[in-house]
């Protein structure tokens, strides 16, 4: 028998849990972007997804820090209007892990864990080397939504960089799901990285 979580009633703890746990799997953004002095952000993002593909429009929501100011990904993406979605394949999954812990502003976590960049096509924010596929985005609009609240990053795609073999298969591309479990398409669950 399911039990009902009433939102505004239930505990928001719980609420989170539930989102958290039944929308999965959910694709990674493991997103680098660049701050005005020069600093290569690298952070990922679980509540990400394509809108459309004429022109192709993705969203990314990011959260505030716990003092309530912004994480250094929307700042950037705010003062310099680019990004980069890179595509987290299982060989990049403990790195990528890493990189969403708090990181300084002034400290690269690309440099900090040892993850090779190269550069981008059309936009300065670089990308990272070896992932199955990069979006290359410009910031089209950001929207506050949330009690929170949270800064709904909306950007358009204006180059992708892939390995030939994604547009046959997904195999080995990470989605997140509930707690700190990861789902590898078409091979295996990864339990609890801490």
């Amino acid at each position: 028998m399911l039990k009902t979580a009433v939102v505004g009633e239930a505990e928001q703890k719980l609420v989170s849990k539930l989102i958290f746990n039944t929308v999965v799997p959910r694709p990674i953004a493991w997103i680098t972007t660049l701050s005005k002095e020069g600093v290569v952000n690298l952070a990922p993002f679980s509540f990400y997804n394509a809108v459309t593909t004429k022109p192709p429009i993705i969203i990314v929501s990011i959260g505030k820090r716990k003092d309530g100011n912004p994480k250094d990904t929307a700042r950037n993406i705010r003062e310099t209007k680019e990004f980069v979605i890179n595509v987290v394949s299982k060989e990049f999954l403990e790195k990528m892990h890493l990189s969403g812990k708090d990181f300084p502003p002034e400290v690269s976590e690309a440099k900090e864990l040892g993850i090779e960049l190269e550069p981008s096509v059309l936009i300065k924010p670089p990308r990272v080397k070896g992932v199955p596929a990069a979006l290359e985005c410009r910031l089209k609009e950001i929207v506050e939504i949330g009690d929170t609240p949270m800064d709904l990053v909306i950007g358009e795609v204006v180059a992708i960089h892939y390995r030939e073999e994604l547009l046959e298969t997904q195999r080995g591309i990470v989605g997140r799901l509930g707690g700190k479990y990861y789902l590898v398409i078409g091979e295996e669950v990864i339990e609890k990285l801490d």
